[in-house]
């Protein structure tokens, strides 16, 4: 999800400089930028009213509803739960699904005195046939309790468990209050994970109804350490290594490896070197993506190291290039240190895709965000959300603009942030007050924006707001 970045350290394909130089004589150090770019993030001059139509929750993530329900937001909940919403202003909701049971058992108690993780209940989808069929897809934090698919280190017990990708069924499509049947449980596939942090977690079914799921690089910090191969996991196409990629599959077929599921022959990886499920790579943590309701493009925020957060606009077999690059500029590991980014260097490395969006952690004339003496004053973010292009109704300002924010300007803060995209650069709207997790889009293309004042996993403070026009 978000990451404090000291807990966060990987591998970068090209980042030394050697000189030719004699022997004796060691090249420079490459030193990082203070302030890569120098430029404030500008005020759209667009103001927003943000209603709750849910309040009481943990750490919410995501929320979406099946096609033809204009009625219902369902809405996930980072500690297993799913929550049914009623959105006609009742202030009604109801337990979808508790998947609280199936959680990986350290869930929030990874770092000592502080409820903070990026795992558990990250991802839900509404099979497009949800109307005939009843199905639904998560993307879960699990123990290790079933063989695995997808590993980089095998033979060994995975750090952090797995992410795990289920189809269930509810028990009566028909009901007033849809609720997941928990004896319908199919698992699609298992994922090793090396570190609790850069899990990816997003499901979405794309204009193909193929289910794009995103998948982070495995944790940790700069794609190195224990369960990251040299050059990283995000570049790499290892046959069982699909982590800091998006994948793609049909959920109904059933030519994939293990039987459960399959493989489209479009996806660019098929008889080629490189796992079969994926769809792009060269991602850091792909935490939120989203389509376009009406163009149809897939539009992915990749949370960045210590640096720089960007937006990809995503096609088939490209590489975005991490962790070579940290949005359009060149990545730097530091061996054990912190990685930082060295230059802009937009088109180079050629064959990687550099984002259309992106915007660095330090607030111009600050100190570098997250370092000793910095305040969340200096700080533009530290991890950005994906969102989704406005297509409503209810706020002109909006309309056709991509509608994104950041976790927060501070680790653990009620400080996130509402972006748009006024089609050249990243513009700021009114900060919603809470340390932002997620958003979601309706059946009537309205927005939401999730999160809770804690900015850990703990707590009740967990909302759900409505975006609207501020009159």
């Amino acid at each position: 999800m978000r990451g404090p970045r000291s807990l966060a350290l990987t591998l970068v394909a090209a980042a030394a400089l050697v000189a030719p130089a004699a022997p004796s004589v060691a090249a420079p150090a490459p030193t990082g930028l203070q302030d890569p770019i120098p430029g404030p993030i500008p005020d759209s001059g667009i103001r927003v009213a943000l209603r709750p139509v849910a309040t009481g929750l943990v750490s919410p993530t995501g929320g979406t509803a099946p096609r033809g329900d204009r009625k219902h937001l369902y809405v996930t909940d980072q500690n297993g739960k799913i929550w049914g919403i009623d959105l006609r202003g009742r202030n009604e909701r109801w337990l979808f699904a508790d998947l609280t049971g199936l959680m990986v058992s350290d869930l929030g108690k990874v770092i000592p005195g502080l409820a903070y993780d990026e795992r558990g209940m990250l991802g839900l989808a509404f099979d497009p046939r949800f109307r005939h069929n009843g199905l639904v897809y998560t993307f879960t934090s699990e123990n290790p309790t079933a063989p695995v698919d997808f590993t980089t280190q095998p033979g060994l017990q995975p750090g952090a468990g797995q992410a795990v990708i289920t189809r269930w069924r509810v028990r009566n499509r028909h009901a007033k209050h849809l609720t997941v049947n928990p004896a319908s449980r199919h698992v699609l596939m298992r994922i090793d994970k090396p570190q609790f942090n850069h899990n990816g977690g997003q499901l979405a079914f794309g204009p193909d109804r193929m289910l794009y799921i995103s998948v982070g690089d495995g944790g940790g910090a700069d794609d190195q350490g224990p369960g990251h191969v040299p050059g990283g996991n995000a570049q790499s196409l290892a046959p069982r290594n699909v982590l800091g990629k998006v994948l793609r599959i049909d959920p109904h077929g059933w030519n994939s490896a293990n039987g459960r599921y399959g493989i489209p022959h479009s996806n660019p990886f098929v008889g080629r070197t490189g796992a079969d499920e994926i769809w792009a790579r060269g991602f850091r943590n792909p935490y939120r993506f989203s389509f376009d309701s009406r163009t149809g493009a897939l539009i992915v925020a990749d949370v960045g190291q210590n640096d720089i957060e960007e937006v990809d606009l995503v096609r088939r077999g490209r590489n975005y290039g991490w962790p070579i690059k940290e949005g359009s500029f060149i990545f730097d590991n530091n061996g054990e240190g912190n990685g930082f980014v060295t230059r802009n260097s937009p088109g180079r490395p050629a064959g990687l895709v550099d984002p259309v969006l992106q915007y660095d952690h330090t607030a111009p004339g600050g100190v570098h965000c997250g370092s000793p003496g910095s305040t969340a004053a200096n700080c533009n973010g530290i991890a950005v959300v994906g969102g989704y292009v406005y297509r409503g109704h209810q706020i002109r300002a909006l309309r056709g603009r991509y509608v994104f924010g950041d976790y927060s300007r501070g680790f653990a803060q009620p400080l996130g942030r509402l972006f748009v995209n006024d089609g050249r650069r990243v513009e700021a709207v009114n900060d919603p007050g809470i340390a932002v997790n997620g958003f979601a889009q309706d059946r009537r293309h309205e927005l939401y924006v999730l999160g809770n004042t804690t900015g850990v996993l703990a707590g009740t403070t967990g909302q759900v707001l409505r975006i609207t026009s501020a009159r």
